[in-house]
């Protein structure tokens, strides 16, 4: 809990700044989404924390961590903005035409292999929306993002969850890939998901030569290096004479989940993304 009651926040724009930081993990990061700088945000969050009388973060090597003492608040203050959010395109969009950002993370493969091929689609419905796609394979939280679609189930935060489709990955080679010698794969945090796992057996447990951070990256590094490595079906079907490495293994089968902060349920401009994101998994035929 926060301290006492006696405990004012005279300036409430530091929250902003509070909730960039935990959204991204850095103060280099929440500069550029507040437009400012690190050392603007780095002012303010020193300010809120003698105000709140907690310190506010905590230092990791994956980034900035919130203290568990400031969970209840930055719920709060999330909840707060998805519902200004929802409320603000609510308001500029009741004269039939919707306006506005989304932000979407999501694997690559799947930004470029699903969703681009229907943009006209979008643009056509709604010219006012404009998107940013962010290549972020395993995630469990929003972080920037209005929405993302992931292969993990967020299982914490006040999060609409539901399956949107489903993707296949495989050791993938050239006719004149060189066999049981150096492969590509992914960075070394992914070997426990599936992808790795069954590549890993595929090679005798022997760790790949070549790692990189998503299953798109992993697939331009087969093509470009014509060594053996694992990679989405989606990803093999744009270079024809990709196949599998080994036909008598069968490919990993891996949920995707669309997320979203569930106080954006009635934001038009979001709801309106996610009926053409759904229409375009719906549509594929690569996954």
């Amino acid at each position: 809990m926060l301290r006492g009651t006696d405990t004012r926040i005279d300036n409430w724009d530091d929250l902003r700044y509070l909730l960039a930081v935990h959204k991204t993990g850095s103060m280099s990061a929440a500069a550029r989404l507040l437009t400012t700088n690190p050392a603007t945000v780095s002012r303010r969050l020193a300010r809120l924390s003698e105000t709140l009388g907690y310190e506010l973060f905590h230092k990791t090597p994956e980034g900035w961590v919130a203290s568990e003492a400031i969970g209840p608040l930055l719920q709060s203050v999330g909840s707060f903005e998805g519902e200004i959010d929802s409320y603000l395109n609510a308001a500029e969009s009741r004269d039939g035409a919707l306006s506005g950002s989304v932000s979407i993370g999501m694997p690559g493969s799947l930004a470029n292999g699903v969703l681009s091929p229907f943009i006209p689609d979008l643009v056509q419905a709604h010219p006012g929306i404009r998107l940013s796609l962010h290549a972020q394979t395993y995630r469990e939280t929003l972080g920037e993002n209005d929405l993302i679609i992931s292969p993990l189930r967020p299982q914490q935060g006040r999060l609409v969850v539901r399956p949107i489709g489903k993707v296949h990955a495989n050791v993938y080679c050239f006719p004149d890939s060189p066999r049981n010698g150096p492969w590509v794969g992914l960075l070394r945090h992914h070997d426990g998901h599936e992808p790795m796992i069954t590549a890993l057996n595929a090679f005798d447990g022997k760790p790949p030569s070549v790692r990189l951070e998503t299953l798109h990256d992993t697939a331009n590094a087969i093509r470009v290096t014509r060594l053996p490595g694992v990679t989405l079906r989606i990803e093999a079907a744009l270079t024809p004479d990709m196949e599998i490495y080994d036909s008598s293994v069968p490919d990993t089968e891996t949920s995707l989940y669309l997320c979203y902060h569930e106080t954006r349920r009635k934001d038009p401009l979001l709801q309106a993304v996610i009926e053409w994101i759904t229409d375009a998994f719906d549509k594929s035929d690569t996954l």
